[in-house]
């Protein structure tokens, strides 16, 4: 289906924890993001490429994923289409767009559509982590209702579905496009909704191995990876934060045009990871 949300991209998201401070000191040191209290229980980090809001919420979970769209043009005609689909629509969460909104998925979770604040922070490479290529990519949820989330996502909003990974006759995960990148979203059936994990896309191999060397020097083991995904071919690996939450360092993701034919993969370990064993939610 078209609609007016192609293109957009993932700018931010929100990730609740326990303990924001904790959070917010380990995402500043694995990550190379710069923090900055915005108020008593929420955290701006700042990086190149790459923006976190950490807030006080339930453990490892996600409270917004935030997508820029190009202009006021583009915002109008997605917001008309949202309220022509019969979507509530409610007020921007985010302080890092200057104007937007949002909507609830069938999972309870806010999606945010808006514009960039053109005077919010955007700093330059740095040194260690703060150099190394890292740019904010995708989010990805579990569900224990996928084919809702298809119909929300794909049928009223208009991502692009890009691979299918099935069992039998049944969807087990999904991988959806707001531009040309194989994924801004995705979705893996799983016995309860959440949060999975989020992506930042590096340039190559080469910042693969130098993310990892940083890993080994914090002594944060990587939990799994490295490998290459089936969908999206990418090379990738990931680690877990403080609360047992996934985050993903991402290669060479595939790009594929506005009208490409979603393809369609097995359920089986070698789908998830072309190398060797995988994370199976389901």
């Amino acid at each position: 289906m078209d609609t007016p949300l192609w293109p957009a991209k993932l700018d931010h998201l929100r990730r609740d924890g326990e303990d924001p401070d904790a959070l917010a000191a380990f995402y500043a040191a694995t990550l190379g993001y710069e923090a900055a209290k915005l108020d008593a229980e929420t955290w701006l980090l700042v990086g190149f490429n790459r923006r976190l809001l950490i807030g006080k919420g339930p453990k490892a979970t996600q409270d917004f994923a935030a997508f820029r769209l190009t202009g006021e043009a583009q915002l109008a005609a997605l917001r008309a289409h949202c309220l022509g689909r019969g979507l509530a629509l409610r007020p921007n969460p985010s302080p890092l767009f200057a104007d937007g909104f949002a909507v609830t998925d069938p999972d309870e979770r806010t999606i945010v559509f808006g514009l960039a604040d053109p005077a919010g922070p955007s700093p330059p490479p740095g040194a260690g982590a703060a150099g190394l290529p890292g740019r904010l990519q995708h989010v990805v949820y579990a569900t224990a209702d996928l084919p809702r989330l298809v119909e929300f996502y794909v049928g009223k909003l208009g991502f692009r579905t890009s691979d299918d990974v099935f069992q039998g006759n049944q969807v087990t995960a999904t991988f959806w496009r707001s531009d040309p990148e194989h994924h801004s979203m995705a979705a893996f059936r799983a016995p309860k909704a959440g949060g999975d994990h989020h992506a930042y896309e590096t340039t190559g191999w080469g910042d693969i191995k130098e993310w990892a060397d940083h890993m080994a020097a914090r002594r944060i083991k990587l939990w799994w990876g490295p490998g290459r995904h089936g969908p999206g071919n990418n090379l990738f690996f990931m680690i877990e934060d403080p609360e047992g939450y996934k985050i993903e360092i991402s290669a060479e993701l595939e790009n594929m045009g506005r009208d490409f034919v979603a393809r369609r993969w097995e359920h089986e370990e070698r789908t998830l990871n072309l190398w060797g064993g995988a994370w199976m939610r389901s």
